[in-house]
Order: C-alpha cells, then structure tokens, then sequence
C-alpha cells in the first residue's frame, strides 16, 4: 500500500509540474546558468567578496573548508592566518587548495508555487593553486597591505613581531572558473 500512494503523489506532482513546466517554456523562461569567462568580469565578482572559503584536503582524503579574509593581486590570491594550527599542518601534507567566492546572493523564482522553480541569484567563482608561504618581512608587510587596501584605503605599519607572528600564504591561481546562476528568474 505503502508504494502505490507514493506512486499517487507522484504522479500529482508530475502533473503539477508538467503544467508548470509548459507555462514556463511557453514564456520562455528558464533555468539558466551561465558560465563566465571574461577575466575582468571575474575578478569583479571576487572583487565584491568580503571572504573566501578555502579548501583543503585532510589524511582521510575528507574535505575540510574554512572561511578567511583574502586580497587578489596580479592572479594571486593573498591570505594570511595564526602560524600554526591544524590548516598549517594539512598544508605541510598538500599545498594544494581550492578557494570559492560567492557574491550578489538573492532568491529569485519562476513560480512561486513551484519549489522546484525556487533558486538563487548569485555568481560564483572556483580557484585552484598550490600555496606557498611569504617569509621576508619586506614581502610579507607589502602583501598584508595589499589584503587591507580590500577592506580600508589606509595603509599600515607592521611591528616586527606583528610579522614573525603571522603566516602568509600567496597562492597563484593555476585554474580559475565561474558561473552566474538564477538568470531569468522574478
């Protein structure tokens, strides 16, 4: 008994979304997403990011993600964290990330019956590189200013200790991707 109601409120709803369905290709809307390739319009999309999300891979081989704050200079990205904890130790095991920025987040429909027509009006972008780490202080307080000039136009002054104490990671991008997503909806 159990199988056949599920058949009935399956087949209700693909009825419900068979006429939804024809309503939107009678309209010409459509799930869409895009694919972006034009650099500038890429790096303006991680341009509006306030944070990245980093990931990196543990002994398991499970993925471990992390959210921290970035600069993009010149097809790098610029991060900077603690100088020891379990991401530096992962590192020291592969120096191989991903980092995913998203901006303009937005729920957008093309009906609002239809849950299956509900998505999200963002743009996304995949980076992939293999990050190395800044030791000279010259190097290091150039590209912790170039992060900052993201957030405040002010430049700083670093003491010695503030440096030494923080670890500098410079990842240049070997693969870049994006995508907009929720194009054409209301």
């Amino acid at each position: 008994m159990r199988n056949l109601t599920y058949f009935v409120v399956s087949q209700s709803a693909l009825l419900v979304l068979s006429h939804f369905s024809s309503i939107f290709v009678q309209n010409k809307q459509t799930m869409r997403t895009s694919y972006i390739t034009d650099k500038s319009e890429i790096e303006s999309i991680i341009d509006k990011c306030d944070i990245c999300f980093v990931g990196l891979i543990e002994a398991d081989g499970t993925p471990y993600v992390i959210p921290m704050n970035f600069g993009y200079l010149n097809n790098e990205i610029i991060l900077h964290s603690a100088p020891e904890g379990k991401h530096l130790r992962l590192l020291e095991k592969n120096n191989r990330i991903c980092v995913t920025f998203c901006s303009e987040r937005k729920l957008v429909y093309q009906h609002p019956d239809v849950a299956c027509s509900y998505s999200m009006f963002s743009q996304s972008v995949v980076c992939k590189g293999a990050v190395t780490f800044v030791e000279d202080l010259t190097e290091k307080e150039e590209l912790m200013n170039a992060m900052m000039k993201k957030f405040t136009d002010r430049p700083f002054k670093y003491s010695k200790p503030a440096l030494v104490n923080v670890k500098v990671w410079r990842v240049p991008v070997d693969e870049m991707t994006a995508k907009a997503f929720g194009q054409n909806f209301k």
